[in-house]
């Protein structure tokens, strides 16, 4: 006899077989039961999930010799002819196939004669989306007012191709994707009846690899007892029989490389990468497995009862709760955050191992990066604390510490300004900042001072009157508006005092035409700054050059809602608001975007390595004109390094003054 494959052997022949789809099959049996059943239904669902199935299963309902039943015998004439395909009163079409007006035509004319032996004749058209708009208008008027002994069936993955004129006209029912465990149940009773002997872990992991599908799950059962045979009494198949044949990552492997990654292990989960991709692992598939893995930390982070919203065992869950343990919740989000926006960039690679192992890196990287806005947040709380709570510096440093995370590290003093200092954190985050020196942390701007100390700070032209003021009397207050985008505190380059200018018409005049500008006498890398208007021509120019290059020409959109800021020093600086989309910054920094826009700024200013820098705008600060009304004296510069609170941020940071203003 010839082999009959599990997904046909084992195919739901009543309503009660049906795993994962009660809302349909009971939707059914009532309108058979009230006799309410319509002329027209529709099934809508992804591959494998009973479509076809509970077509037929209502067809033999509705044509079962002992009548219309809820549930049908499976043993009378009808059923059985219907089960094999065999029933000259219920016609199965491939869409796919059958698509032509012609064949329509054909049907339209064959609905008109009676059922030979059955109460109803029923088409059954699979892939319903594949038919033409003629054939589907063709068919509209049949399919609105059919003859009374006519049913049609329609099954189809992608309902948004169907005409909403049939769609209208018929009764539509979505099928669910199968739970994991729903699909490892239904696997165990067919193991149980075909007498193979297999792990339950191993049934999970092929539940998982289904993504949904019953009948991939079916398929894939069969293809591990081909691999494995039944399993022999003392032996049962194992999960990792599962995971050779097709490439899965296994649960302790996922857990591993989360683990990896919450512990920012960057040789660990580089290791991990390396030893999966020998395996012969699938690593596109891995990456979704770590994405959804990633997910279901989340969700036990965030949700008081997770496991009603995870489709995992009581071990699963007992794994994922220690591995929340090990992380707090901004460390997760930006991990989850990461692992989505890379996700489509995955596929379209070449090399997958090396972008899988460079995404990781970045994900990691970003996720344990200190957030800006939280250490702002942090030294508000501080300042609130001036007047009552613990105003030392150590307390401050240790709430700072507690605050931070695990991988930031405040030192203890500020080191001599000639001693040589790592990079700090914020730094590696924002090394285009031209203000931020190698060793040195945030800078600290008068606009730090200047909200909450105008009696005790005085202007620039106030400064003769109370230059004898005790330095004591100044409190502590909130930083400035930080630079959100490259996480740098207080000044920037773009807060750096004007410079003066050397011939600004005459220099836009060059820059725009593609002359070199014009480079002033303290050096051959720097140039001169340009008039406002003169950086708005050339900023035109430079996105107008971008043009030519037929890859990046779509990205000359989201620069044309960018506001130049200034030239000087060969650096371009260009604002973004708030509205602008973040989605569109990342590609703009990307090194390729950047490089090819830097190169056209070169090309047009005469500068051989003219750079790019993107800032965020902040009103009164990257106005040019708003700047340079904020220029302080020698008076106030001292009374800012000499304020408790500015000292107690330089002393946590390691930082230096570097401007004052205001």
């Amino acid at each position: 006899m010839t082999y009959q494959v599990l997904a046909r052997k084992c195919r739901p022949q009543r309503f009660s077989e049906i795993v994962g789809q009660q809302h349909i099959t009971r939707t059914l049996q009532n309108a058979i039961s009230q006799n309410r059943v319509g002329h027209a239904y529709l099934f809508v669902g992804s591959r494998g999930i009973g479509k076809t199935t509970t077509a037929r299963i209502f067809a033999k309902a509705l044509n079962c010799e002992s009548g219309i039943v809820t549930e049908p015998c499976c043993e009378c004439r009808s059923c059985q002819e219907i089960s094999k395909g065999a029933s000259l009163d219920v016609i199965e079409i491939d869409g796919a196939s059958h698509n032509k007006v012609e064949h329509v035509r054909d049907l339209r004319e064959n609905v008109q004669y009676a059922p030979s032996r059955s109460r109803y004749k029923i088409y059954i058209i699979d892939e319903v989306h594949m038919l033409t708009s003629q054939a589907w208008n063709a068919l509209l008027k049949t399919l609105e007012e059919p003859p009374s002994h006519v049913k049609f069936f329609f099954a189809t993955t992608e309902p948004h191709k169907v005409l909403s004129t049939i769609v209208s006209r018929c009764q539509r029912f979505d099928l669910k994707r199968i739970p994991v465990s729903l699909i490892a149940g239904r696997l165990a009773e067919i193991a149980s009846t075909e007498n193979v002997n297999i792990d339950e872990r191993a049934l999970v992991a092929i539940a998982r690899a289904a993504d949904g599908a019953m009948r991939d799950a079916q398929s894939i059962f069969d293809q591990i007892i081909a691999f494995c045979g039944t399993g022999e009494e003392t032996k049962a198949i194992q999960e990792e029989d599962v995971i050779s044949v097709f490439g899965l990552a296994s649960g302790s492997e996922l857990q591993q490389l989360a683990a990896a990654l919450l512990d920012n292990s960057v040789q660990q989960a580089v290791q991990i990468i390396h030893e999966l991709a020998d395996r012969g692992r699938d690593l596109e598939r891995l990456y979704a497995d770590l994405v959804y893995f990633v997910r279901s930390l989340m969700i036990c982070q965030l949700c008081p009862e997770p496991a009603a919203l995870l489709d995992a065992s009581e071990t699963e869950m007992a794994d994922l709760k220690e591995l929340v343990a090990r992380a707090d919740t901004h460390t997760v989000q930006n991990m989850l955050e990461g692992l989505v926006a890379e996700e489509r960039a995955l596929r379209s690679a070449l090399n997958k191992r090396v972008y899988l192992e460079v995404a990781l890196v970045r994900v990691m990287r970003d996720a344990h990066s200190v957030d800006i806005n939280d250490v702002i947040d942090r030294l508000n709380q501080f300042r609130k604390r001036g007047d009552g709570g613990p105003s030392s510096s150590a307390a401050v440093k240790n709430d700072v510490n507690a605050g931070a995370g695990p991988d930031v590290s405040v030192p203890e003093s500020r080191p001599p300004s000639d001693q040589s200092q790592p990079p700090s954190e914020m730094e590696r985050r924002a090394p285009e900042a031209e203000t931020l020196k190698q060793g040195a942390a945030p800078s600290v701007a008068a606009e730090e001072t200047e909200e909450s100390a105008a009696d005790e700070v005085p202007s620039a032209g106030q400064s003769g009157e109370t230059s004898q003021k005790p330095a004591t009397s100044l409190s502590p207050t909130p930083l400035a508006e930080a630079d959100e985008s490259h996480g740098n505190v207080g000044t920037s380059a773009e807060e750096s005092p004007p410079k003066e200018e050397h011939a600004p018409d005459k220099t836009a005049e060059k820059a725009t035409a593609g002359a070199p500008a014009p480079e002033p006498e303290t050096g051959d890398a720097q140039t001169a700054a340009i008039s406002a208007d003169d950086v708005k021509t050339l900023w035109k120019a430079v996105v107008k050059g971008l043009t030519a290059d037929p890859e990046k020409r779509a990205l000359t959109v989201p620069l044309q809602h960018l506001r130049p800021v200034s030239f000087a020093d060969g650096v371009l600086q260009v604002a973004y608001d708030d509205e602008f989309p973040q989605d569109n910054l990342r590609a703009l920094q990307r090194r390729d975007t950047l490089a090819s826009l830097e190169k056209v700024l070169s090309d047009l200013s005469g500068v051989a390595a003219a750079k790019i820098l993107f800032k965020r705008w902040i009103e009164g600060i990257s106005n040019q004109d708003d700047k340079k009304r904020l220029v302080s004296s020698a008076e106030v510069r001292e009374r800012v390094e000499t304020n408790a609170f500015v000292r107690q941020v330089l002393d946590m940071f390691g930082g230096e003054i570097i401007d004052v203003r205001g």
